[in-house]
């Protein structure tokens, strides 16, 4: 079987981020390195035989051939969301989408890394204590993780968890989004970011099925994926709703007390709504599928998310890494991507 690069972020999303659609190559920043530079898709988000592993120090198999099927059935619905620049709401495009989020998620160089971190994790737990890991009850047969152990595993995993991944991401509320003027979003070699304003404390706050739960993935350079849990959307509506309430009390109240006159009342509610009309924008975005607008700080948001969960690579259309350099300058811990911690 001949040695090939092998995507775990697919050439399809990377061709909606180049710097030179002739040569189809992208500029990146290394966050490794602190380097930029420009290649062709074909080298970036990639690795030699990333998904083929060897067993019996003899066979080689390889998850390629799968990946590849699953990257076909989700083209269509990516491809239209892409050419009508909204969603369509139907459970036939969610369900694709929804797919498309779990198998990017759980795919990548980062998902990979972090089987190793967990067990380069409790190894040194358990030495610290004075133990070894053949030890421990459930570990006797215990060995130092390989590479192709480590392939073997992570790919197993895919295919015991992207069923109940992409389930409990269809459960969230879709959003479209789109840049600041003159801005582009990033696209790191980790795509799905998860963040989350709710503190659970020790517990948490990024697991697909908590409370609060933001997923975000660029699908190009000009239009980014959120999915958010159905919580957010409906206290929006909520406030959006008590607020409405309250600033035709406070119009009514004024006009009554002779503080407001008809035209003032008119010009109070038109600033009161200016103030709200982000919600509603976005409201409307979740209600109709069209893109909600993004501002710099909104940029710079889904930016560092992407700088954060990125194990080593960004890409840029516009080849602006200047928030990039500077969040990797003041996050070192982060240089390798969000790794899970074990207290």
């Amino acid at each position: 079987m001949a040695a090939e690069n092998q995507h775990y972020v697919p050439k399809f999303i990377l061709r909606q981020f180049l710097s030179d659609k002739k040569r189809e190559q992208v500029s990146v920043f290394d966050k490794h390195t602190g380097k930029t530079f420009i290649t062709s898709i074909k080298n970036m988000m990639a690795e030699r035989r990333f998904n083929d592993f060897t067993f019996d120090d003899e066979w080689i198999a390889s998850f390629e051939p799968i990946a590849c099927a699953a990257e076909h059935q989700i083209q269509p619905s990516y491809g239209k969301v892409l050419k009508d620049r909204r969603l369509d709401n139907s459970p036939e495009q969610k369900a694709a989408l929804a797919m498309m989020l779990a198998f990017q998620l759980l795919r990548t160089k980062a998902a990979r890394d972090q089987w190793q971190a967990i067990e380069e994790a409790l190894v040194k737990k358990v030495e610290e204590s004075g133990g070894r890991m053949q030890d421990v009850r459930g570990w006797e047969g215990w060995q130092p993780m390989t590479e192709d152990r480590l392939k073997r595993e992570h790919l197993l995993s895919i295919q015991g968890s992207i069923g109940d991944y992409a389930q409990l991401i269809a459960a969230k509320d879709f959003v479209l989004a789109e840049p600041a003027p003159g801005r582009g979003f990033y696209l790191g070699d980790n795509p799905v970011c998860l963040a989350n304003a709710l503190d659970f404390g020790p517990r948490g706050n990024l697991g697909l099925a908590v409370k609060g739960i933001e997923i975000y993935m660029p699908l190009a350079s000009d239009l980014m994926l959120c999915a958010f849990c159905p919580s957010i959307i409906e206290g929006l509506r909520e406030t959006h709703r008590r607020t409405k309430n309250a600033w035709q009390a406070e119009a009514v109240s004024r006009l009554m007390k002779g503080q407001l006159s008809a035209a003032g009342m008119r010009q109070f509610l038109d600033a009161a709504t200016a103030t709200n009309r982000p919600i509603e924008e976005l409201l409307s975005a979740a209600a109709d599928g069209h893109p909600v607008s993004s501002n710099d700080d909104n940029m710079d948001y889904y930016n560092s998310l992407q700088t954060s969960y990125a194990y080593r690579y960004i890409v840029c259309q516009q080849a602006d890494f200047a928030l990039a350099k500077r969040f990797n300058g003041e996050n070192p811990a982060l240089k390798r991507g969000r790794r899970i911690q074990v207290a």
